[in-house]
């Protein structure tokens, strides 16, 4: 005998897929496979969240990196070093506090960042195929709505429900 859907021997137990936290893991476990699909220029995640961070509000000290995206700052030296040897950021001492370094984006970093942006909205699109544009939407507002309740200071105020 065939069916035409997933095999009920491999299907998750009915008391994990009614937990919304199981299901949201099992998504992002999806996204990971896909962007492995599509390549990711050798930039993983923490890579393009620094790499966005100084696009928009460089240049910027690696102590406010650190605090904007809560990395720790050993392991955003080890993330800028990364950065800074593919030429996509540029660290040099802050002109008004000599102790500081400002990290500021290249514009190859610029460029790169604009295709790695292009590359997860494909991811987005696989990911996310069987919702309209709408549903998207709304799933996503409910993310953020859920995020910024437990952490509204990272969530620009425009996409709060204040």
């Amino acid at each position: 005998m065939t069916t035409s859907g997933p095999a009920e021997e491999f299907t998750f137990p009915e008391s994990l897929v009614e937990l919304p936290s199981f299901v949201m893991f099992q998504v992002f476990r999806e996204a990971r496979r896909i962007i492995n699909t599509l390549g990711d220029e050798n930039l993983r995640l923490p890579h393009v969240s620094v790499l966005s961070c100084v696009a928009e509000f460089g240049p910027v000290s690696q102590k406010d990196i650190s605090a904007r995206l809560r990395i720790d700052a050993s392991d955003l030296v080890t993330l800028l070093d990364h950065l800074e040897r593919a030429g996509l950021v540029s660290r040099a001492r802050d002109e008004h506090d000599r102790r500081r370094h400002a990290v500021t984006v290249t514009a190859e970093g610029r460029r790169t960042l604009r295709r790695r942006i292009a590359l997860t909205e494909q991811l987005t699109d696989q990911l996310l195929a069987p919702l309209s544009a709408d549903e998207r939407a709304d799933l996503n507002r409910l993310m953020l709505k859920v995020y910024a309740h437990h952490d509204p200071d990272r969530v620009p105020a425009r996409y709060r429900d204040d």
